[in-house]
């Protein structure tokens, strides 16, 4: 149509459509990617030096404002000791003697805190420094406090955390126990009756069940915990993990063939089996004591008994 840019047609971009001229995106969606990405690396180059800042470690941020802090000081000191340009204490020139120095250092202490009392004040370029000072004060001293309060967050999350873990130990104990008392009493009822009832055969699917919930939870503190229980504690579970599989092991030799088929009751078994035997002394990624390790590779022993 004779025109080589649309802005330069009267017509508009509305009409220079109708006509069926072709428009060229590339180029505009290529300038407008361009953009975008300068615009993604300014922001990046912006806050890179903020993010390595605050991830500095405590100590080293607070040894640098102290550091800023003396280096300013000495700064607004020889300002006045060889340009003439000085601090004012009131009415009162700063002298650059070694109390000029004192004052000096506080100065450039309470600048860095942002408090501004105004008995001391900057003159002439001294303002420069003062300003950028306080603004250096400010980044620096907000990422110790942010460091603080972090520091205190993890500690609560950590508390927290071992609460909660060993809430999480006593209820596997408590279960572990409620678990051998099930079992026990459909003993005993199969002792008594030579079969189990289906009362009590729901009693021991329902046992099977919480003792298979209880052994991942034994399973996943030894394989993937952050936390670590005690050798004490641990030597607890395992011993009512044995106890628990002995029994399990009697009453599953002692069911009839046809009239003791459980699906739910087997299946239970066969899971509990899977993953009992990876219980073993060799097999946990963590080293514990030799009686530990004992205590696994009977526990995984039992484990194949029951498959």
């Amino acid at each position: 149509m004779g025109y080589t840019r649309v802005r330069h047609y009267h017509g508009g971009m509305e009409e220079w459509s109708d006509r069926g001229a072709s428009i060229e995106t590339s180029m505009i969606v290529a300038e407008r990617a361009a953009v975008r990405t300068a615009t993604r690396q300014s922001s990046a180059a912006r806050f890179s030096w903020l993010e390595t800042l605050a991830g500095w470690r405590l100590e080293r941020l607070i040894g640098i404002w102290l550091g800023m802090i003396a280096v300013f000081g000495v700064i607004y000191w020889l300002a006045g000791l060889s340009l003439g340009w000085s601090l004012r204490a009131g009415s009162d020139w700063v002298k650059p003697d070694l109390e000029g120095l004192e004052t000096a250092l506080y100065f450039s202490f309470v600048t860095a805190l942002s408090i501004g009392y105004g008995d001391v004040i900057p003159t002439g370029a001294l303002r420069v420094p003062a300003v950028i000072e306080g603004i250096a004060g400010l980044l620096i001293f907000g990422c110790v406090i942010s460091k603080l309060v972090s520091r205190r967050q993890e500690e609560l999350t950590e508390e927290i955390h071992r609460t909660t873990f060993d809430d999480r130990l006593d209820r596997v104990r408590t279960n572990l126990h409620l678990v051998f008392s099930d079992l026990g009493a459909v003993q005993q009822l199969q002792a008594e009756r030579g079969a189990l009832p289906g009362q009590a055969l729901r009693r021991l699917e329902s046992a099977v069940r919480v003792f298979r919930g209880e052994l991942q939870t034994i399973h996943d503190l030894l394989y993937a915990s952050r936390l670590e229980p005690d050798e004490e504690t641990l030597e607890s579970l395992l011993a009512n993990l044995t106890i628990c599989l002995q029994s399990l092991i009697e009453l599953n030799s002692a069911r009839p063939g046809s009239d003791g088929v459980s699906v739910p009751l087997d299946t239970g078994l066969h899971s509990i089996s899977a993953l009992a035997v990876e219980i073993c002394g060799e097999c946990v990624p963590r080293q514990h004591a030799q009686a530990l390790k004992d205590s696994m590779d009977q526990i995984q022993e039992l484990a194949r008994r029951i498959a």
